[in-house]
């Protein structure tokens, strides 16, 4: 039963993985007119590729589940923490801000946690948590890209600012 349960968990992780590389990233961003057959190539090559990967994880170390489930929070807040912070309260923030931080912020997670930098070839995970910096290095790439890439339109702006005045008088 226990063998069973795990087999289910995973094979539904490893699906729901591939469907969204699939749909959201492959039809979404590469080939947005690719035919069903093609989705279906693409799917079966994400879930060799997710399960080589996870494999090469599971292997890869002397890791604890606790350790791994740091190590994934850190890279989920990294890269999604100041994204959804800076689209809340900051209209200026575009696109192009919004995806260089969550790479910058998922890259600096994996090489703080991965890249033996420390003083005896250690992680520098075990100077800092690699949250920290992956936050704050995607918080910067988000502003200074969205700076010197403005493209936000006035559209844009117009439509953040009405829903902050609704969420205003719905406070008060």
């Amino acid at each position: 039963a226990i063998l069973a349960a795990i087999m289910s968990t995973i094979s539904s992780q490893l699906l729901v993985t591939s469907s969204s590389l699939t749909r959201d990233i492959y039809a979404t961003f590469i080939d947005s007119e690719a035919s069903d057959k093609t989705q279906v190539v693409v799917g079966r090559i994400s879930v060799f590729a997710v399960a080589v990967i996870a494999i090469w994880v599971a292997f890869g170390q002397s890791n604890t589940i606790l350790s791994l489930v740091s190590n994934a929070w850190a890279g989920f807040g990294a890269a999604f923490g100041p994204l959804i912070l800076f689209s809340l309260l900051w209209r200026k923030m575009t696109r192009e801000g919004a995806i260089a931080g969550m790479l910058t912020g998922a890259i600096v997670v994996l090489v703080w946690i991965y890249a033996p930098l420390g003083a005896n070839g250690e992680s520098l995970s075990s100077f800092i948590y690699e949250i920290v910096p992956g936050f704050l290095a995607a918080s910067v790439t988000i502003i200074i890209v969205s700076k010197y890439m403005h493209s936000s339109s006035n559209e844009i702006e117009a439509l953040y600012d009405t829903y902050k005045y609704k969420i205003t008088k719905l406070k008060n």
